[in-house]
């Protein structure tokens, strides 16, 4: 009888459970550059750890990397690293900018090395690296491998000097478009993808069942009257629009309008047009505030009126706040609050807790907004719930990342019950299993639905409950995003069987 746990050369014995869909990926693509899709949750770092281990062990003397989007995922590959292998402090290196340019230029020689791809791309243009020394590297959350992000100079700077390299990319999802998972693959010289599913045979055995319920919210007459009036507003400015030749429809999309303002932006004559620029602008901020009014509430939608206000010096927002039927929509807001009313998600939210918290059981609450992540910790600390947040760091209310490692391990070691997490608790992080994940508002992209199901369902069965608020963003985000999913996974799997990379000519061979 084979082993429970892996047992291979560096990695420490009776460390990493042995699951039959990790071993067979590392060894479907320890000889290629290729990209593995597998849901959060499901360890693609010790698929990133056995290739590392396979590399150490045909390349002794070369270093592996992995890099990844932030630092606390860095530090949380390094932690992972050092505990799994048989590799001491001094072997394996975390390279921030917080360190001297002499103790990178150490650092970059270790046997393995986890960084982000800025401080790697800093020092490769600085000429401090030599890039032959590396005989893999791990590109986490891979799906960021497109346009001008760090990862693609990166890859193309090592595989340049060292076409012997092997480039692994990791992620929960790619996109639903044939050309933008080419765009990745090609930006990563990847030629193979490894995709698994909950369903796929080798990993159904290490998951249990996650029961989805989708629960539809009614606006309240309130709350409607209020989105109605900044609609009113919406058709208002885009009169003024048409009738200054900028065609848009009575209620256009946040993206119409983004669009117009770049076309204008880089008309010679129109960009010097401030009343058709400050126009479009006001519809950005009328666009984004009907989505947070509908789908956040009306405490989230008066932060975001107090944070207008303080812009207004800007003429465009001064006349805005002006505007008739706006101004009557922020006095309606006022008079809610003042009464302590909010979106009906809040009170169904607190009602979904007490029905399925128990002991020690735990929930993940994702929400897209910091102001509504404050006010759910508001209303579920009130109930007594032991509560933390989990936030980005930029701004002035941000959480450092010793702040975000602080709240997870309070949520892994029982002392938070629930976590309310923005999108900085769906990427990566190594969140504490819950019995409970909640999506306070929904998002169209499939990557980030994906993640956040991921939160659930691993060692026990799981729930995840899904607010729709009907007629609003929320119930077409939550379609848009199965849609992507669904087309997703079809796209990987065509391509898996017909994508063959084109072999790049070396040296002389290219010219002849």
């Amino acid at each position: 009888m084979s082993s429970q746990f892996i047992e291979k050369q560096y990695v420490k014995s009776n460390t990493i459970d042995k699951r039959e869909y990790q071993v067979n990926i590392a060894d479907s693509i320890k000889s290629q550059n290729s990209i593995v899709v597998l849901p959060t949750g499901l360890g693609k770092t010790v698929i990133a750890l056995l290739s590392m281990a396979e590399s150490m062990i045909n390349n002794p003397t070369k270093t592996c990397m992995i890099l990844a989007p932030t630092r606390v995922l860095v530090h949380q590959h390094y932690e992972f690293l050092l505990n799994s292998l048989n590799l001491s402090e001094t072997e394996i290196s975390v390279i921030t900018g917080e360190d001297t340019l002499k103790k990178r230029q150490t650092k970059w020689q270790n046997q393995i090395v986890c960084a982000t791809p800025q401080i790697l791309q800093l020092d490769i243009n600085r000429g401090m690296i030599d890039l032959e020394q590396f005989s893999i590297v791990i590109f986490d959350e891979v799906h960021r491998a497109v346009g001008e992000y760090a990862y693609v100079p990166v890859a193309q700077s090592l595989y340049s000097k060292n076409n012997e390299i092997i480039m692994h990319g990791m992620t929960a999802s790619l996109p639903s478009e044939s050309p933008k998972i080419e765009e990745i693959m090609n930006n990563i010289h990847a030629a193979h993808i490894e995709f698994r599913d909950r369903e796929s045979e080798d990993v159904k055995p290490y998951v249990h069942d996650t029961k989805v319920e989708k629960i539809e919210i009614e606006l309240t007459d309130d709350i409607k009257t209020i989105s109605n009036l900044i609609k009113k507003t919406i058709s208002s400015y885009s009169l003024k629009l048409r009738n200054n030749g900028q065609l848009l429809p009575r209620d256009p999309s946040l993206k119409a309008v983004l669009a117009k303002i770049h076309h204008i932006e880089k008309d010679p004559y129109l960009s010097k047009r401030w009343d058709i620029r400050n126009n479009l602008y006001s519809l950005v901020r009328l666009l984004h505030g009907i989505n947070i009014i509908e789908t956040q509430g009306v405490d989230s939608f008066s932060k975001y009126v107090s944070r207008l206000k303080s812009k207004q010096k800007s003429s465009g927002v001064k006349k805005l706040l002006e505007h008739p039927d706006f101004s009557q929509a922020i006095i309606l807001t006022d008079r809610l609050q003042s009464l302590g009313e909010d979106h009906p998600k809040l009170a169904k939210l607190e009602s979904i807790m007490e029905a399925n918290l128990r002991g020690t059981d735990k929930a993940i609450i994702f929400a897209s907004y910091r102001d509504t992540v404050d006010k759910i910790f508001e209303v579920l600390h009130g109930k007594g719930y032991h509560i933390g947040i989990l936030i980005g760091k930029s701004g002035q209310t941000g959480q450092s990342q010793k702040q975000q490692l602080e709240s997870l391990e309070k949520l892994k070691s029982g002392e938070f019950d629930i976590i309310v997490a923005t999108q900085v608790g769906e990427e990566g992080l190594d969140v504490s299993e819950c019995k409970l994940v909640v999506f306070y508002d929904n998002v169209s992209s499939a990557i980030r639905f994906t993640q956040r199901l991921g939160r659930t369902g691993r060692r026990s069965p799981g729930k995840v409950v899904s607010f729709i608020t009907k007629g609003t963003r929320d119930e077409t985000n939550y379609y848009i995003s199965q849609q992507r999913l669904s087309k997703s996974q079809r796209t990987i799997k065509r391509m898996n069987k017909n994508y063959k990379k084109p072999a790049e000519k070396k040296g002389l061979d290219k010219f002849l």
